[in-house]
């Protein structure tokens, strides 16, 4: 049960991690879309998903 947890917390992690480096890279080229903050999301996610 636990393996299946860690398993799916990682997936979702990635998942958030992948889609906010997407926001935050067409953030780059929309004026008004912060990007900073969803790149440090990104890491955050990617990290907390190494570990």
């Amino acid at each position: 049960m636990t393996i299946v947890l860690n398993w799916a917390r990682r997936a979702v992690l990635i998942t958030i991690g992948v889609v906010s480096l997407v926001v935050g890279i067409i953030g780059i080229f929309v004026p008004l879309l912060p990007t900073v903050p969803f790149l440090i999301l990104t890491a955050m996610c990617f990290s907390a998903a190494a570990s």
